[in-house]
């Protein structure tokens, strides 16, 4: 009995030396907080400072180091872009109730101003269109470097069809041009004044994600001397170097047709899909043009979301002309340059009767509203793309490469600004617009 019960007291002794080693004292530590107990102020700071410790910085990785120069360039444009977003984001709360804007008072009398561009080098314009008489639509726009545009047609629209008869005239004041072919130099750039008059009936029927297209008319074109006063007039060249188009006044008949497969749309202000048209155009001369062509046009465009802040763009165009008699007129040939191709280069930088070019671009979202009303993208693009007589002359060397960076502003899933800086072999282009989408 005395052997057990010394055995007996020894472990009782173990247990409570190991109690006493592994549990801590009561007084001075942070316990546990019981439910509906104080918490004492030692418990109170250990609590505070595990709740306000940062969390932890992962180090340094192979992705920081890819995403640093972009967060670079970058800078300027986020700045920029929450700026501008903001204004915007301002205006539409000066413009709240709706019902009361000037532009709503506006539009519900059937009175549309508009502000951008008329045509190629137009500069800053304002138009408007009034639609109060529908279908009766009148328009009319300047702009301040001499450009206008007049129509007055009918718009007949359904959900199934729409249908337009329109006269318009439309002069482009100061167009630049360069040369025919892949190889003109910049420093030989002329300016010309095209007047034009064309009175068209097209309709649309409406399909299931498809929109067919037809339509006829009458041109009627006439070129003389623009009124950029720093460049040389096109009617002054030689007569051997003048392009068809310059000394006659072309008129033809148009017959049009093309379809469009349009299955893009957007998603929290980011575009995804697929956009697919092709069109075929045949134009026959009459009233003395000894002139006939046929055109063929095809336009693709891709969006490829990566995740919701990031996705890829693609664009890809191309025209055929072929002709009969005297030629083609030099402001009907196929062109590149700006919104046809290459953002580096001024609009219709080159032309020629065929054209290919790809436009591509990584996009990255920078700012977004906090009603999630828009968002500021930044992108960076590359585009490519050449002129020649045929397509199949084209090579490597004729390609023109475009690359460059800028920030669009989204709101209300509409692009209201685009601002881009493009760099190829004619130098450096800033190119800011309200209108072009892509």
């Amino acid at each position: 009995m005395n052997s057990a019960h010394r055995s007996a007291r020894l472990a009782v002794g173990v247990l409570l030396l190991v109690g006493g080693v592994v549990s801590p004292p009561r007084t001075g530590w942070a316990q546990e907080p019981v439910a509906g107990a104080p918490v004492s102020p030692d418990s109170a700071a250990a609590i505070r400072a595990s709740l306000e410790r940062p969390p932890a910085t992962p180090p340094f990785d192979a992705v920081d180091a890819i995403a640093l120069p972009f967060r670079i360039v970058f800078f300027p444009i986020r700045v920029i872009g929450k700026a501008n977003a903001k204004l915007v984001g301002q205006l539409a709360k000066l413009a709240k109730p709706r019902e009361a804007t000037l532009f709503e008072r506006l539009a519900d009398e059937g009175l549309r101003p508009a502000f951008g561009g008329l045509g190629p080098r137009s500069g800053f314009a304002a138009g408007l269109r009034i639609d109060r008489w529908r279908p009766l639509v009148l328009e009319t726009g300047f702009s301040i470097r001499g450009s206008q545009r007049h129509l007055i047609g009918f718009d007949f629209d359904s959900p199934l069809y729409r249908f337009q008869p329109t006269y318009m005239f439309q002069r482009d004041a100061e167009p630049h041009f360069w040369g025919i072919g892949p190889d003109t130099e910049k420093n030989d750039v002329r300016d010309y004044q095209l007047d034009r008059q064309v009175a068209t009936a097209i309709g649309t029927l409406r399909l299931r994600g498809l929109n067919l297209i037809a339509g006829a008319g009458y041109q009627d074109n006439r070129v003389s001397r623009g009124s950029d006063e720093d460049t040389g007039d096109l009617p002054d060249l030689p007569d051997d170097e003048r392009p068809y188009g310059v000394d006659e006044r072309t008129k033809y008949f148009v017959f049009s047709a093309s379809g469009v497969f349009d299955r893009t749309f957007m998603v929290s202000h980011q575009r995804r899909g697929v956009f697919l048209e092709v069109g075929s155009s045949l134009f026959l001369g009459v009233d003395g043009t000894e002139s006939d062509f046929h055109r063929i046009n095809l336009t693709v465009h891709s969006y490829a979301p990566i995740n919701p802040r990031q996705s890829l763009a693609l664009r890809g165009l191309a025209e055929l002309n072929r002709g009969r008699g005297e030629g083609i007129p030099f402001f009907h040939l196929a062109r590149l340059g700006d919104e046809a191709g290459s953002r580096a280069y001024k609009r219709d930088r080159f032309r020629d009767r065929d054209m290919a070019a790809i436009m591509s671009e990584w996009r990255y979202e920078v700012w977004r509203e906090l009603h999630n009303r828009g968002r500021v993208e930044s992108f960076l693009f590359l585009d490519t793309g050449a002129v020649d007589h045929k397509l199949t002359q084209i090579s490597f060397s004729q390609l023109r490469w475009s690359y460059g960076f800028g920030f669009r502003v989204i709101w209300s899933n509409q692009v209201r600004w685009l601002a881009y800086l493009g760099f190829g072999d004619d130098g450096a282009r800033i190119d800011v617009t309200f209108s072009w989408v892509y």
